[in-house]
């Protein structure tokens, strides 16, 4: 029972599986980690003082029928502590009246608060490009930051974490921003699916632009300078799709050089959501389909480990059972497996509370099987939406 023939068939399904482990406790959980690894340098980091330590700033907000939500948002905004000046336009896309009322009683308090709205019946354009466009026309200042309307802020310190990097000569800052549900209350049993699913895409492009290679950020947390704007003519590359305007266009005027990824839990913005759950397929379908269209490296290497993951549990398996009747392949296949998921479940772990996402400690390795079917759902869904995704549609 306890007698190994190191036949063919065992060398080979033990080297596969030596590779496959391999691949996932060093490169896979190197890009995990570096996430984590980040949040607490940039809490640690002191912040720069000077008189150009920190740029004039215009603060661009897009509004979509949430006036509730400005309610809380822009007094965040507006009380920011700043050493340098700044405003706050909020770009109105709907919800004209209601959020008029709450501008105009904000705006007896605040000089730097300012609206301008998106032309009600605008056809064949995507109306978010448009409000973002508006927006940065209107913005006073050369550096503009990007939130939208259901945003939360809870930092005073949150513009200043932000902008710090374009003392430093940056011309692009990503951050963060994590999502919450309005009604704490109601909870959807696919929840940490979701969750998960989230915190793999932010660990995959947040692990990236950390490494020098950014290709996307999110419109609720995204800084940039005007001139790079006008410098690629804004959104005109991509006129005919409603989205892009947070991946295609970070990944068209973003390098290694020119953009610093900010994540320091002073810079973090909630996004709250109504019904988190159809946010969630809104937001992914979205995602995966202007995803086609910018730089393809670090999907591609996620895609790699997740066929690793596979890859290891197959080889366990033909391990197991090539070594019979001995049961030492299936043990030592087993133990290898076990560390490999206990290391990769802590690393995880530590890089879901970084983010404020769900930790799924002990649902990881299921989340993590499932995955690459779970993408494939979606692509199958976004394909049968595509034309949707087009402004002339």
């Amino acid at each position: 029972m306890f007698e190994l023939s190191l036949t063919l068939p065992v060398i080979v399904s033990a080297g596969v599986l030596l590779i496959a482990v391999l691949w996932l406790l060093i490169f896979w959980r190197h890009y995990v980690a570096s996430v984590s690894r980040r949040v607490a340098a940039d809490a640690d980091a002191e912040l720069p003082e000077g008189p150009r330590a920190y740029p004039q700033v215009s603060i661009v907000v897009y509004s979509d029928d949430d006036a509730e939500q400005l309610r809380t948002l822009l007094p965040q905004l507006l009380s920011q502590d700043y050493p340098e000046q700044y405003d706050v336009i909020v770009v109105n896309d709907g919800g004209l009246a209601s959020i008029k009322d709450v501008i105009a009683r904000l705006e007896q308090t605040y000089s730097n608060l300012y609206m301008t709205f998106t032309p009600m019946y605008s056809r064949s354009v995507s109306r978010k490009k448009l409000a973002a466009t508006l927006g940065i026309k209107a913005a006073r200042y050369e550096v503009v930051m990007h939130v939208t309307g259901n945003c939360r802020i809870e930092s005073p310190l949150w513009l200043r974490h932000m902008c710090r990097h374009f003392g430093e000569g940056k011309e692009v800052v990503i951050g963060y921003a994590y999502p919450v549900a309005a009604d704490e209350e109601v909870t959807d049993p696919s929840r940490r699916l979701h969750g998960f699913s989230y915190l793999r895409t932010a660990v995959e492009y947040l692990s990236w632009a950390i490494a020098g290679r950014p290709y996307r950020g999110t419109a609720c947390n995204l800084a940039y300078r005007r001139s790079v704007f006008f410098r690629h003519n804004g959104f005109s590359k991509t006129l005919n799709l409603k989205n892009g305007d947070d991946d295609v266009f970070v990944n068209e005027v973003a390098d290694g050089e020119n953009t610093a990824v900010e994540l320091s839990p002073e810079s973090m913005v909630e996004v709250v959501q109504q019904n988190p759950a159809a946010m969630h397929r809104h937001d992914k379908i979205n995602y995966d389909f202007t995803g086609r269209m910018i730089r393809r490296g670090a999907p591609r290497f996620f895609a790699v480990c997740s066929w690793a993951w596979w890859i290891a549990l197959g080889a366990t398996v033909a391990l197991s059972l090539f070594g019979l009747p001995s049961l030492l392949p299936l043990i030592a296949g087993v133990v290898v497996l076990l560390v490999t998921w206990i290391v990769m479940m802590l690393t995880w772990r530590r890089a879901a509370r970084a983010l404020h996402m769900p930790e799924a400690f002990f649902t990881f390795p299921w989340f993590m099987s499932v995955h690459p079917f779970y993408t494939l759902l979606y692509r199958w869904r976004g394909w049968r939406k595509r034309n949707t995704h087009y402004t002339w549609q």
